[in-house]
């Protein structure tokens, strides 16, 4: 793998990977959120697992989120927003659009996410789904312009095959 699919432009080792192969802890929470795109865009569910904590983690059910990574194809990842709490620094949030495919059809998941910081770790604790309206869900992508998963092919070439 080139490219990292977290939308950074920078090489996948370099990048996510090393997150996600445990060399080491993400910095930020922003970090943390783009290195769980791209575990969940290989379906890396074991890494998803281990950097959630409290309430996100009692609900977590990692064969229901294996099974789903597989079935979508992930499309790419716009960071809205990313800020610290400013009266808890062990506490950050990160706004995201995560785009992908399911069963042929473009989907998005709005969420703005809440981390924590507990013994020097960042961990993934909470998410609340923001609804898009559906005007700005339907992006036009022409054929000949670059996927925006990041694979530098054209979009007709890889995601495009699709519709």
């Amino acid at each position: 793998m080139s490219q990292c699919p977290c939308g950074s432009q920078l090489n996948y080792l370099i990048c996510c990977g090393r997150y996600i192969d445990n060399q080491e802890a993400p910095a930020s929470p922003e970090i943390l959120m783009r290195s769980r795109y791209t575990a969940y865009s290989q379906a890396k569910i074991d890494y998803i697992e281990k950097t959630m904590y409290g309430i996100a983690l009692e609900g977590f059910n990692a064969t229901e989120a294996a099974n789903w990574a597989r079935q979508v194809s992930w499309t790419g990842l716009q960071i809205v927003k990313s800020y610290m709490d400013e009266k808890n620094v062990d506490r950050g949030y990160v706004e995201f659009i995560a785009s992908y495919r399911e069963q042929g059809k473009d989907q998005t998941i709005h969420e703005l996410s809440q981390f924590q910081r507990y013994e020097g770790k960042w961990f993934y604790t909470n998410g609340t789904h923001i609804k898009t309206p559906p005007a700005a869900k339907k992006i036009k992508i022409s054929r000949n312009a670059p996927c925006p998963c990041g694979s530098q092919k054209k979009y007709k070439n890889c995601h495009g095959l699709e519709k």
